[in-house]
Parts: structure tokens; C-alpha cells; sequence
């Protein structure tokens, strides 16, 4: 008995579309690159006008002498060398330090109430626009309210009187110890709603079961948020913590402008204040330059150390 196979089917040939739907599809994805490009320009433009070319013109000016603004001369690298030497200009690296230092209270403080109010707490629609409003206020303007409330005999050494607390009475912002975490403090307040709302914003994106889940199992508050909230939030901790770090050294000038400029002596001088006190009541635009161009260099390190480390942790997915 025979078998008789079929033929095998030849394969379908490769259909190649004709040249004028090859035309239509290149003009068509070139009409998108330039749509694209005309989109991206404005911002280019911004960036090159108000960011490139003003970085350009420090370094340049920071390797020039002059009094006033008047002609300048070449200096070299004699204001980058002087700054070694100036006891003010490492004073206010060093609390430039201390000022980093802080950085985990200004993560953690904004996801803990972000996390109260995600999870409806007594009152949590009053506190989640109360917790913004300060963002919302012109950092000068608190920088002088908390001016009077910080006083000698302001508000808050006043309750502390009352209650019988008269020891922690202090001279806030005119202590050499107190003046520079009280400036940290008030910075806080001011800028701390905007990490809240971050932190709402990304909590927006867990699934309620998953809480609802841990919380039967017995998890406390704490337990939850370190070990299902800030897992499942990793990216959104990340992104603030590269923000909190590359901004918290220059958000600061208005508040130290109004509050203490730069005093008790040195206690709050920071490197953005000592570049305008050099640059327009000194007058000496290169060396404030130099002290500029070293501030930047400063906040890039930190900037690229928190998104190498940072940003690693916060795209990894957890286990």
C-alpha cells in the first residue's frame, strides 16, 4: 500500500510594499521628527539662553579680576586658590555639609504624612491642602514671619515659658548651635508640602488591597511603611531624594536673606549667600564668580551621587 504525500507548501514570499507607500511612511515619520523638534525648541532655547550661556559667562568671569563692574583683568586661577585660604568660604561649605546632613529628615518626614493622609486619618482632608499652603507662600515672606516667631520673646519661647520649659527658651536664631538647624527647620516647613504631595501622588498608584492586605495580616504603621510602602514607592522616593538633594542648598537664600544673613558670624553662611554678598556688596564679581562655579560643582557631585545611588534603588524591583 502506497502513501502519497502532499507537496509541502512553499512559504509565502515576503511582501514588499510598493514605493509609494514607502514614500508616504518616511514623509510621514519625518513630518513627526520635525513636529517633535519644533515642540522640543522653545525649551532649548530657554535652557540655552537662561542655563548654558549664564554657566559660560561665570566660568569665564571667575578667571578675571575686578572692582566693581567695571574693566576686568585675567586672573588665572589666583580666586580659586583663594578660596583655600578664606576662612569664610570653608565655613560655608562646612555647613553646606551639615546642611546634607539633613537630608534624611526632609525624605522621610513628608512620606510618613503623605502616608497618614493616603490612609484617611482623622481629619485628612483638612491636612492635605493645610500641609501644602506653606509651599505656596513666597519664601521671603516666611523667612520674616518666622523672623518674629523665632524671637527672643517671640510666640514660641513664650509657650515654652508657660508650660514650664523655660530652659529650652533659646536665642533661636541668634544661638551658634541653634541658628543654622533652625534655618534647616523653617526651610522645611516652607518647602515640605510639595514632597507630601509627590508622595500622594505616587501612593495614588498602590492598589488599596495590598494595604488593606498587610493591615489584616497584623502589620503595624511602621511596619507598612517600610515594608510595603516604600518598596512599592521606590521610584517616587528616589525621584524626591534627587530633588531634596540638588535643591536644599540653593532654596535657601531668601530664608537666610530675611532670617539671619548668614549670622551669628558664620553659623548660617551658605555658599548661594556668600556669592551675593561677595558679587554685589563686596563687588568682586570674579572671585564671587569662583565661589559660584565651586557651588555648582558641589551640588553636581551630590546631584550625580543620588541619582547614581538613588535612582538605582528606586527602579529596582523589590523581591
Amino acid at each position: 500500500m502506497s502513501i502519497s504525500t502532499a507537496p509541502a507548501a512553499e512559504p509565502a514570499a515576503a511582501t514588499t510594499p510598493p514605493a509609494p507607500v514607502r514614500r508616504t511612511r518616511r514623509f510621514r515619520h519625518a513630518r513627526e521628527w520635525w513636529f517633535g523638534a519644533l515642540l522640543v525648541l522653545p525649551a532649548l532655547a530657554l535652557a540655552f539662553t537662561f542655563k548654558l550661556v549664564p554657566l559660560v559667562r561665570g566660568v569665564t568671569t571667575s578667571f578675571e579680576s575686578s572692582s566693581g563692574f567695571g574693566d576686568s583683568s585675567f586672573a588665572g586661577f589666583d580666586n580659586y586658590t583663594r578660596m583655600f585660604d578664606d576662612p569664610m568660604v570653608l565655613a560655608s561649605f562646612r555647613n553646606a555639609l551639615l546642611v546634607v546632613a539633613t537630608l534624611p529628615v526632609w525624605i522621610v518626614v513628608p512620606l510618613v504624612l503623605a502616608v497618614l493622609i493616603h490612609q484617611r486619618a482623622p481629619g485628612w482632608k483638612f491636612f492635605r491642602a493645610v500641609y501644602f499652603i506653606p509651599y505656596t507662600i513666597a519664601p521671603i515672606v516666611v523667612g520674616i514671619m518666622f523672623r518674629q516667631i523665632l524671637a527672643p520673646d517671640g510666640p514660641i519661647n513664650a509657650l515654652l515659658r508657660t508650660v514650664g520649659l523655660e530652659p529650652l527658651a533659646l536665642e533661636w536664631l541668634n544661638g551658634r548651635n541653634s541658628a543654622l538647624f533652625s534655618l534647616v527647620a523653617v526651610a522645611l516647613w516652607s518647602f515640605f508640602g510639595l514632597g507630601v504631595m509627590t508622595y500622594l501622588a505616587g501612593l495614588a498608584t498602590i492598589p488599596d488591597e495590598v494595604l488593606e492586605a498587610a493591615y489584616l495580616d497584623g502589620a503595624g504603621f511602621w511596619r507598612r511603611l517600610f515594608s510595603v510602602v516604600v518598596p512599592m514607592l521606590r521610584p517616587t522616593v528616589a525621584y524626591w531624594s534627587v530633588l531634596c538633594a540638588s535643591g536644599v542648598l540653593i532654596w535657601l537664600f531668601p530664608l537666610i536673606y530675611a532670617l539671619t544673613q548668614g549670622g551669628p558670624g558664620d553659623a548660617t553662611m551658605l555658599p548661594e549667600y556668600l556669592v551675593f554678598l561677595t558679587t554685589f556688596q563686596f563687588l568682586d564679581r570674579g572671585y564671587g564668580s569662583a565661589i559660584g562655579i565651586a557651588l555648582f560643582v558641589f551640588v553636581a557631585l551630590i546631584s550625580v551621587f543620588s541619582v547614581r545611588h538613588m535612582f538605582k534603588e528606586g527602579t529596582r524591583k523589590p523581591r
